[in-house]
């Protein structure tokens, strides 16, 4: 499956945004959560509308954007 950019892009964000939640501590963390909060719910929407526009699965558009971000997708 073809992913497009902008959800590998999404997906980086995601995780950019996690590193710094858990390097941070008060009011900087607490700014790093929205952050992250705001990213995954973008990449929730784009997954769930790249889904509805191709026919498959959420939750292997889901797997394919983990792969295509160069993370491995969790067992089970």
């Amino acid at each position: 499956m073809e992913i497009p950019r902008r959800l590998i892009e999404l997906m980086h964000a995601v995780e950019a945004a996690d590193n710094r939640y858990r390097s941070n501590r008060g009011e900087n963390a607490t700014v790093a959560l929205a952050v992250w909060s705001d990213a995954t719910a973008a990449l929730a929407r784009g997954i769930a509308a790249y889904a509805d526009e191709t026919g498959a699965p959420h939750h292997e558009v889901e797997s394919a954007v983990q792969r295509a971000a160069g993370r491995r997708t969790p067992a089970g």
